[in-house]
This record gives structure tokens, sequence and C-alpha cells, in this order.
């Protein structure tokens, strides 16, 4: 049998040959791509949970304004924090802006990160008066009394407004695109909630508007809480459903 030549032989010891150096450096190569894919959906998921945790927060503050006040928030339509326009006046009929931070008693965050926030109000006059966010006496109590204009005025709205017909005209939740249907605000109203939130995080989408559609900072709609992740959309949303709300203050309320 021939062999090959010494000089070629000792070649072949020294080290990798240059096939054997190409599969180190793929495989070195496919490493550092699975890592910085893992970095990437780890931070993901990490900014998704702080969203999470930022709406429940939020969630509690609303509920503690309601039982408070007797009413839950006006949104935000100036963008200065406060509740209503520029002028701070709750226009009739406004369901849905920012959330109004300053009037929660929170500090104003960046714009990158202000949710948006819709509230029912449905004042008919067939259907009684379920306007969430104004004070409304429901339940019959004079004026100076402890009982004029509070908490239970406001259950007494919330059990209203579950009497009301769900329709696609008020501050409403839409499908998850699975088990609650489509979503779609104005052929599939699954529900209408006291308020809900939307916390947005990437532009997803690409179209320079950090929230994903159906939402908006004017928009009386959003998807289902829980409704999956997709590659144009990633904005987290908590919500309120009237009955909850009912039961919160009801434990709470004097």
């Amino acid at each position: 049998m021939n062999r090959p030549p010494v000089r070629l032989r000792r070649l072949r010891q020294r080290g990798f040959s240059l096939i054997e150096l190409s599969v180190v450096l793929l495989a070195m190569g496919l490493l550092g791509w699975a890592v910085a894919s893992g970095s990437g959906n780890s931070a993901a998921l990490q900014d998704r949970d702080r969203a999470r945790q930022s709406a429940e927060s939020l969630r509690e503050t609303l509920r503690a304004f309601a039982l408070r006040n007797g009413r839950l928030p006006c949104p935000d339509t100036g963008g200065s924090g406060w509740e209503g326009d520029a002028a701070g006046v709750c226009a009739s009929g406004v369901e849905a802006g920012w959330l109004p931070y300053r009037s929660l008693g929170l500090d104003l965050p960046p714009d990158a990160l202000r949710a948006a926030y819709g509230v029912y109000r449905n004042r008919s006059a067939t259907g009684g008066d379920a306007d969430l966010a104004v004070a409304t006496e429901r339940t019959g109590d004079a004026p100076g009394t402890p009982g004029y204009r509070n908490a239970r005025d406001l259950m007494a709205g919330l059990a209203i407004a579950g009497r009301q017909t769900v329709s696609a005209s008020h501050a409403r939740l839409t499908g998850d695109d699975a088990a609650e249907g489509a979503v779609d605000c104005g052929t599939n109203v699954r529900s209408h909630p006291a308020f809900f939130i939307v916390v947005p995080l990437e532009d997803r989408d690409g179209d320079g508007n950090r929230f994903d559609a159906p939402h908006t900072a004017g928009a009386p709609c959003a998807y289902a809480p829980g409704t999956a992740l997709r590659i144009d959309r990633d904005d987290v949303v908590a919500a309120e459903p009237l009955a909850s709300l009912t039961g919160w203050i009801g434990a709470r309320a004097p």
C-alpha cells in the first residue's frame, strides 16, 4: 500500500484540515446566533412582564380612585396627564384617551410608555344612567348626607351598565383571534368593561405607532386581555369587568 510522503503526514498531524476548520467556525457562528436570539427573546419577555405588572398596578390605582370618588376618571384627551381636554373639561360621551396619570396621583411617564385608557359611559334615556365617569346620585340620598354621590352610587351605575345592550357604540372589548373570536371592534363586540388599559411595547408592525391595531389613545375598543403575541401585535391589555369592580367596591365601601 502506498503511503503519503512523510512531509504530508506531518502537516496533517499539526492541526485541523480546512474542512474541519470550516465546520468548527460554522458551529461557533450558529451558537453565537442562538445566544443572541435567546437574549433578544428573553429581553422581550421581560418587557412584556413589566408591562403586565404596570397594567395591573394601574388597574388597582383606578379601583382605589373609584372607591374614593364614587366614579371613574375621565380620559385625558389634552395630553396633560389630567382628566378632560386642554381646558380640563370632561366632555360628555368621550370614552377613550390617555390614562390621566396626574389625576390619579401618579407621575406622568415618557410618551413612549404612556397607557391608553377607556371607560364605559352610557347615559341612556331608556336604559338608565351608566356614565361611570360622572359622580351621580343613584340611590336617593340627600345632598350633604354621607351616602350622597359615593361609591354605592357607582355600584348602582355598574349594575345599570350590566343591563344595557352590548353594542359597538361604547367602550368595549373585542375578541382575541381565538376562543373569543376575531379582533374586530365593529362586528365582534364581546363585552363592556368598566374600564380598560392598554400598555404599548414595541412598534412591531413598523407603522411609527407603538400601539398596535385596533388600539390608539382615542379608540374606545381593545382586544381581549390575554390575546396572543403576534409579529405585528404586542400591546398588553388589562380590563375591569363591571361585576368585578362592583364586588371589589362592595367589599370596601362604607
